[in-house]
């Protein structure tokens, strides 16, 4: 365990053994950040338990750029700790690309204390220098997954994205289509300047699925699919990346007999140009 009392705002730092050009080339990077405030990006390796001042342990991000270790406690990891995201959001992470500021290093040496806090709020001030643009294309960095929701990272304001605003298509599981540490393409949708609540949208920044699909898929052509999702009568059913077919079961089929994931041949039956939508039926599987 690492006891934030340990750690003090040095100015200068002499190691007690030789080291190598490029852990002297970290420290540099180190003092630099300690000193202006200039922002370092890492890859988070894991957690650490760190204890607070107050006596309470808690859950704090890890990062090794070379062999000197880099710890965010809990509470400098978010921008505004009050509404910050549940203990277990830390636990994914692991491999996720984030921004940070040094603040203080250990006695010894060997551990460094830094807020990523700091350096969202830097983030934030470049971003909202510009006038905000709804439409304009700009990148995201995911920094943590879940089965249906994700963490996400855009001009230093984290924002939790569902399904619906990352695929056009149906997710049963999102941890299989996006992961943590990737850099994404968005667009980005408007921006509360009272509430500071930036929305962003990764789907729209792709092409949708659905132009053009009558003369890929033209009606009563027949599809090996896959059953992407299941509703009350039917299955979602995926015939090419993100496009989902609404498919409903012949008359002698039971719908208990299907399951997300099974391969299935369907036929495209019409096409809803208003809400964008295909609609089929499954004959058999394949």
């Amino acid at each position: 365990m690492i006891d934030i009392k340990d750690f003090e705002r040095h100015t200068s730092f002499k190691p007690s053994k030789r080291i190598s050009i490029e852990e002297k080339k970290e420290w540099e990077r180190i003092f630099s950040s300690l000193r202006s405030g200039a922002i370092l990006t890492g890859t988070v390796m894991g957690n650490d338990t760190v204890m607070m001042p107050d006596g309470e342990e808690k859950l704090a991000l890890t990062i090794i750029q070379y062999r000197i270790k880099v710890i965010i406690p809990y509470d400098e990891v978010w921008y505004n700790s009050e509404k910050c995201p549940p203990p277990h959001v830390i636990r994914s992470m692991t491999g996720a690309h984030v921004d940070y500021v040094i603040t203080g290093i250990r006695l010894d040496g060997e551990c460094c204390i830094a807020s990523r806090k700091r350096a969202l709020a830097i983030r934030r001030r470049s971003f909202l220098k510009l006038p905000f643009k709804s439409g304009k294309r700009v990148t995201c960095n995911v920094i943590a997954v879940g089965r249906a929701k994700a963490l996400c990272n855009c001009g230093g304001f984290d924002i939790l994205l569902s399904t619906q605003d990352i695929s056009y298509g149906m997710i049963p599981d999102l941890k299989e289509y996006v992961h943590t540490g990737e850099e994404h393409e968005v667009i980005l949708k408007s921006y509360d300047e009272k509430t500071h609540q930036l929305k962003i949208s990764i789907k729209e920044a792709k092409p949708h699925p659905f132009d053009g699909a009558e003369q890929r898929h033209p009606v009563n052509c027949r599809r090996a699919s896959v059953i992407t999702g299941k509703y009350g009568g039917g299955g979602f059913c995926r015939p090419e990346e993100e496009l989902d077919c609404l498919c409903s079961y012949l008359p002698e089929q039971n719908a208990l007999d299907f399951h997300i994931g099974d391969r299935v041949v369907i036929v495209i039956r019409k096409y809803n140009y208003e809400r964008k939508l295909v609609f089929g039926r499954i004959l058999s599987r394949w």
